[in-house]
């Protein structure tokens, strides 16, 4: 992030809004004229890139007397900073308000295809300064930074909130409701992203597959622009007037923002994987021996995607993340398993520890099978794929162990 061409354009920009609207205020004491200042919700199209699949909100300030222009964003982050990814996954993230030209804007919009939507507020002249003045404050380094919320406070929730707080009145949002969780929200923007979708299916958990209310469906930029199509402000006399006076496309989305689905998606991988367990697993029983180190590679990727669920369940601040009923089966534990066999797999050591372990995950994996046709939270069907996989080579480890006594000494023979 540069600050100094950031502060050259604010300083700039400050000094000549704040002249202008103060000499407004003064000539219009009498007779209210409209504002010079023109107020806009800039909405931007999805991209391709993990963190552009949603799109994106901005604030646009016009001043049309001086004909200058700042967009104040509330989407900026610095991934320079110390343990930024683990402090993303904590929750732990500062985003920050910061201030750039619309051409600036616009133009990085369009190195990646992105589409812009502007949508004039009709706000009067005072609410105009009261908005500029809730920027300006904002914009001060010690209240520039706040604590991102993917869901309840993000870039798109703070520019619809900062609006609200500077208009006399109140903001009615008119729009037909429609009941949507939050889940299927996220899914209509990955429906070209699967592996991300998959992603972020493995770590949410049930928290977002309830009905949720149409101010927090505004957590989406698309739907919050949709809002204010019919969205009107009932003023503190009663008056009533649309907030958007006026709506325009400043640029249109290309190909570069349109993200081909790859054809090789979760359900194909790990229908592949199913398979080979499955056959290996058959060779092993006609062999009386066990292919330790699929074993040893099945319950690491376990363990490794438990460190992920279980890290996040815990210790994570963001929400939805502690309501995942996926740490039942995908925990840390089964990492101390697999190292467990890779210590033993050589001796006859251990081998009542892993008659009793092998119990203890099959009865974990069953009881993750009732889980999954409980209505409490919405899995995605790779889930079963991979639960399915786990469970037969329990199964068939189990049989060894029990059944076919084999032991060490047979493996090696």
């Amino acid at each position: 992030m540069s600050w100094s061409k950031n502060s050259i354009l604010l300083g700039v920009l400050l000094f000549c809004c704040s002249i202008v609207i103060k000499a407004q205020d003064t000539l219009s004491a009498k007779t209210p004229e409209p504002s010079p200042f023109r107020f806009s919700v800039l909405t931007c199209t999805p991209g391709t890139d993990a963190y552009a699949h949603f799109g994106h909100t901005a604030i646009l300030l016009e001043d049309t007397i001086n004909k200058r222009n700042a967009v104040f964003n509330y989407g900026c982050f610095d991934d320079s900073q110390k343990n930024f990814i683990l402090n993303f996954m904590a929750g732990n993230t500062n985003y920050l308000l910061e201030a750039e030209s619309l051409d600036f804007f616009l133009w990085r919009y369009k190195q990646t295809g992105n589409g812009v939507t502007r949508q004039e507020l009709s706000l009067t002249a005072n609410e105009s300064q009261q908005l500029w003045d809730l920027l300006v404050w904002n914009m001060q380094r010690e209240n520039q930074t706040y604590l991102y919320n993917w869901l309840y406070d993000n870039c798109t929730e703070r520019a619809r909130d900062i609006i609200e707080k500077a208009i006399d009145g109140k903001v009615i949002y008119e729009r037909s409701s429609i009941s949507l969780t939050a889940r299927e929200m996220l899914h209509e923007k990955l429906v070209n992203a699967p592996w991300l979708q998959f992603g972020i299916d493995i770590i949410l958990g049930s928290e977002i597959d309830k009905p949720i209310e149409k101010r927090i469906q505004m957590f989406l930029p698309d739907f919050y622009e949709a809002e204010l199509t019919k969205a009107y402000i009932v003023d503190t006399n009663g008056v009533r007037r649309p907030l958007v006076s006026e709506t325009e496309i400043m640029q249109e989305p290309t190909e570069l923002s349109r993200e081909v689905a790859s054809p090789i998606t979760p359900t194909i991988v790990f229908l592949f994987i199913l398979g080979l367990v499955i056959c290996l697993s058959i060779i092993d029983i006609i062999r009386k021996k066990l292919f330790i180190w699929l074993d040893i590679l099945l319950l690491t990727s376990q363990g490794i995607t438990g460190i992920v669920v279980a890290g996040l369940f815990f210790f994570s601040k963001h929400p939805a993340v502690d309501s995942n009923w996926m740490v039942i089966a995908f925990n840390p534990l089964f990492l101390i398993y697999a190292i467990f066999l890779i210590y033993n797999w050589k001796t006859n050591k251990g081998e009542m520890w892993k008659k009793r372990i092998e119990t203890v995950n099959l009865a974990v994996l069953l009881v993750f099978c009732v889980v999954l046709f409980l209505p409490y939270q919405w899995f995605h069907p790779v889930v079963n794929l991979m639960v399915l996989t786990l469970l037969i080579r329990c199964f068939v480890r189990l049989v060894f162990y029990y059944k076919l006594r084999i032991t060490r000494k047979t493996e090696k023979e």
